[in-house]
């Protein structure tokens, strides 16, 4: 059996012809002479000597048994130097892809630990594809992120910022466990989501809001929003068994906040599974969005009772107090659906009912 001379590991990257021509000229052989021992033509030795054809497993085995060099150097090295090759190829498409990946947050994105921080514009882009899923901007619409919102009014595909915020709470929901959906439990959670609406600790809301949802197949992740998306909430399927509502809590309103909240209830209960439902500042709303509101605004306040204040004059602070006790919700959500039926003003001290802020700094 011949000595497996010459294996070595080198910490460098080159052509395998290269070493090949090494390894001749130390035992002294000549491509002709190496082409015999193989039964390959002369021809196929030179072009693997400059680079022309590739070493493949079964020239690989070959070269073992006529050099003593092992099978797994000829290969390792032809599959790093193909690797780098086509890394040296894949670097010059990306950088054709720089100035999409400015047109992303990534400032925003690399504060909230998206991904870490880019040395040059090259791995810029890489930390974005990466981000996205994906190998290519072309192949973004179609993937899973925002396939569901091209048909909403709402959603502009060449809005990337709102691309990255939908990403964003892809990332979260995958990393929250949830039951199959089971849409009777979900209708029947909604009795216990409302009447969170007067818990005090934002904390605990957030938690028992994702706890629920999640007993009943809804994963329900808070992502403030990023910078000129305006963006209020979203909702979308996973799966065919796990549900995603996305809430950005841009105002600092208990009332836009739950109304948001159950618009969104709306879409997963009402609504196709292939859909995505996007809500924005002065987008545009359509019948299913029409509808995701009247069922938001009848399921927060009951509505014979809700017609009856209405007709009441005046409306003050300790009637809005006591309805709100009275029908157990939150008196910013009434006061809320008031002004949003022009029953009382935008403008009023009363307003501090309302106020709601959620701590999304990380997220």
């Amino acid at each position: 059996m011949a000595p497996k001379a010459f294996d070595f590991t080198p910490d460098y990257l080159i052509p395998p012809g290269e070493h090949l021509i090494e390894v001749l000229e130390a035992k002294g052989m000549s491509q002709s002479e190496l082409a015999t021992r193989m039964g390959r033509p002369q021809k196929t030795i030179n072009e693997i000597v400059k680079g022309k054809a590739a070493i493949t497993a079964e020239t690989a085995i070959q070269l073992e048994r006529a050099l003593g060099v092992s099978a797994k150097l000829w290969n390792a090295l032809e599959s790093a130097y193909q690797l780098e090759l086509a890394q040296k190829r894949d670097s010059a498409r990306l950088r054709s892809l720089v100035e999409w990946a400015k047109r992303i947050p990534t400032k925003e994105l690399t504060k909230r630990g998206a991904f870490e921080p880019a040395q040059d514009e090259i791995e810029l882009v890489r930390r974005c594809l990466d981000f996205f899923g994906i190998d290519s901007p072309d192949t973004l619409l179609a993937s899973s992120t925002v396939a569901a919102f091209r048909k909403s009014p709402a959603f502009d595909p060449d809005d990337l910022a709102m691309c990255a915020w939908l990403r964003l709470g892809e990332i979260e929901a995958a990393r929250l466990s949830c039951a199959p959906f089971d849409k009777l439990e979900f209708k029947n959670a909604l009795v216990r989501l409302r009447l969170l609406s007067r818990e005090p600790n934002l904390l605990v809301i957030k938690a028992k809001i994702q706890e629920i949802c999640a007993a009943v197949g809804v994963a329900v992740c808070f992502i403030s929003e990023l910078q000129r998306t305006h963006v209020c909430g979203a909702a979308r399927w996973l799966t065919s068994e796990k549900a995603l509502i996305q809430l950005s809590c841009r105002y600092e309103s208990d009332d836009q906040f739950w109304f948001t909240f159950f618009h969104e209830c709306a879409h997963v209960l009402l609504h196709g599974k292939k859909e995505g439902f996007l809500e924005r500042e002065g987008s545009l709303d359509d019948e299913e969005e029409d509808e995701a509101n009247e069922f938001a605004a009848s399921h927060l306040i009951p509505r014979q009772a809700f017609v009856s204040l209405m007709r009441e004059k005046p409306i003050s602070k300790d009637r809005i107090m006591a309805f709100a006790e009275e029908h157990e919700i939150s008196p910013g959500i009434v006061l809320g659906q008031l002004q949003k039926r022009k029953r009382l003003p935008f403008q009023t001290t009363l307003n501090q009912l309302k106020r709601f802020k959620f701590d999304l700094t990380s997220a």
